[in-house]
């Protein structure tokens, strides 16, 4: 590996540096140097929303002002214990394994969360809502390609 002594264009501090295409590679003597020389950067919080702003965001996007309202409050719904149990219940019954493909949790493929799908939607029948019959386990893609079809 070819190496030349050059400037840090930081602190001014003579380094070894690796050499490609007749070039130095490196600009700086240490990660330090490098973060003091580039501009910050805005953190995260930085870009954080006013209280005002978080609340006209909110209210464009709850209930009926949502594009995906379909009528209902199902979130606060399905956050119960009795959906949480036909949820699970399901994903047992299928050995969870995705009903349309095959996919299963631990195969070796990129990682796909599997959800349990209403048969009959679940703003279309309250009594079927946690009747173990009208759900089957679906990987997130076969999910989405599910309600896809419906649309």
């Amino acid at each position: 590996m070819n190496t030349t002594i050059t400037k840090c264009e930081n602190c001014g501090e003579e380094f070894e540096s690796r050499v490609v295409h007749n070039k130095a590679w490196q600009r700086f003597c240490s990660r330090s140097c490098k973060g003091k020389s580039q501009p910050p950067t805005q953190k995260c919080y930085d870009l954080a929303h006013t209280p005002e702003i978080n609340e006209k965001i909110k209210q464009r996007m709850t209930g009926e002002a949502n594009p995906m309202w379909q009528g209902g409050d199902s979130d606060k719904e399905r956050r119960n214990s009795e959906y949480k149990n036909w949820r699970i219940d399901v994903f047992r019954r299928d050995c969870f394994k995705c009903q349309s493909c095959g996919y299963q949790n631990g195969d070796d493929v990129v990682r796909r969360d599997l959800n349990a799908h209403h048969i009959v939607a679940w703003i279309d029948s309250i009594e079927l809502r946690y009747e173990i019959e009208n759900g089957i386990t679906l990987c997130v893609p076969c999910h989405i390609k599910q309600h896809k079809k419906k649309n």
